[in-house]
């Protein structure tokens, strides 16, 4: 079957790392656009820099998910990874399993909370080491106010990522460190995000915007979506919206 011909030039495509049951303990996933398709082939160029597929930890072989819409529809299928072209570019080999879904619900609410911001000065790499970094911290004890600054935003919140203001300027793709305060108890979340849209400039220099989670423990997803769904109930609501 020729799989290629779902995908146009420039298409966005999320790709999420397939782990074995025992090695899956976190999201990991990025963003690519279509450059070039054949029936049972994908490139993609990586939108996080010149050397953004030197900056990811590539093998052959190395298993993803491949997420996309095609007329209107959530698409899935699995692809392996072949080789880097480029410095910025990937390709990837169709291996089956096509799907059309209903992309993934999350429920989201709008709170105040306590959020602290790392804006990204390096690559991919760099800023996905410090998000293990920071995590281990976390996990020894480490006070996150040693990490970041927090400040009380108004924020929308889901499983799946954030709404939140920030400091202009910030581009698409940009990538951030978010640490949560979500008031459950169990400790600072720490989640690295890609901007996926961005509001205009206000009249304080800021922006809102739209944060996807890349790469957020399974355990801290899942903390969101109780939160999350404890807020709603207290409000009355029964549903809110916002895809994966």
């Amino acid at each position: 079957m020729s799989y290629g011909k779902y995908f146009n030039k420039g298409q966005k495509v999320f790709i999420k790392r397939i782990f074995t049951d025992e090695e899956q303990v976190a999201l990991d996933t990025i963003t690519g656009y279509a450059m070039h398709s054949k029936p049972m082939q994908l490139d993609l160029a990586l939108p996080y820099g010149c050397d953004a597929a030197d900056s990811y930890p590539f093998e052959p072989g190395m298993q993803f998910e491949v997420l996309t819409d095609h007329m209107g529809m959530g698409m899935r299928l699995v692809a392996s990874f072949v080789e880097r072209i480029s410095g910025q570019d990937i390709r990837l080999q169709f291996e089956g399993n096509l799907e059309f879904i209903s992309r993934r619900i999350y429920r989201r609410v709008d709170a105040n909370a306590w959020v602290g911001i790392h804006r990204s000065t390096g690559n991919l790499a760099d800023i996905r080491s410090l998000w293990e970094e920071h995590l281990k911290k976390i996990k020894d004890g480490v006070s996150a106010a040693e990490l970041t600054e927090f400040k009380k935003n108004l924020i929308n919140l889901a499983g799946g990522g954030i709404r939140l203001p920030l400091k202009a300027p910030v581009e698409q793709s940009d990538l951030v460190l978010v640490y949560l305060s979500i008031g459950d108890k169990k400790g600072i979340i720490c989640a690295l995000a890609e901007a996926v849209w961005i509001c205009d400039v206000d009249a304080n220099d800021m922006q809102q915007i739209g944060l996807r989670f890349l790469n957020i423990l399974d355990e801290d997803q899942a903390r969101i979506d109780v939160v999350v769904k404890a807020l709603l109930d207290r409000l009355g609501k029964t549903s809110g919206e916002g895809e994966s």
